[in-house]
């Protein structure tokens, strides 16, 4: 696992001001933005393991978090970060399991295919 994701996700739960400034900074709920900060970084699902857990740090997810708290070169990625957080979250609520509810927001806010594009132009993939 990345270390620097680790880090930078200890930071972000640690923040008490970037739920109120990505909504300033996007016009989205503060209601909906603490929903997928809690998603996101907070809480624990059963993700195929035997307890339930936190969702594995993600660099990419943190820096679309970043830039969106920080009202600065927010891209397109972010926003749809942001939405498909929210769509799978919505979908986990009526108790769909995590894989089934991220494949259905995938269809609508595919934000696996900006973290793929990064990927190969850095030569990961």
């Amino acid at each position: 696992m990345d270390s620097h994701a680790i880090s930078f996700y200890e930071e972000i739960r640690k923040r008490t001001s970037d739920v109120s400034a990505i909504s300033r900074n996007i016009g989205m709920p503060e209601t909906d933005i603490s929903a997928v900060k809690m998603h996101v970084f907070f809480n624990e699902y059963f993700l195929g393991e035997d307890a339930p857990r936190r969702f594995d740090p993600s660099y990419d997810m943190a820096v679309s978090w970043q830039r969106l708290a920080d009202g600065n070169n927010i891209q397109e990625m972010d926003m749809v970060m942001l939405r498909h957080e929210l769509l799978e979250l919505k979908y986990m609520a009526t108790g769909m399991p995590y894989a089934e509810a991220h494949r259905l927001a995938n269809e609508q806010y595919n934000y696996e295919r900006y973290t793929d594009e990064l990927d190969r132009k850095a030569g990961l993939k």
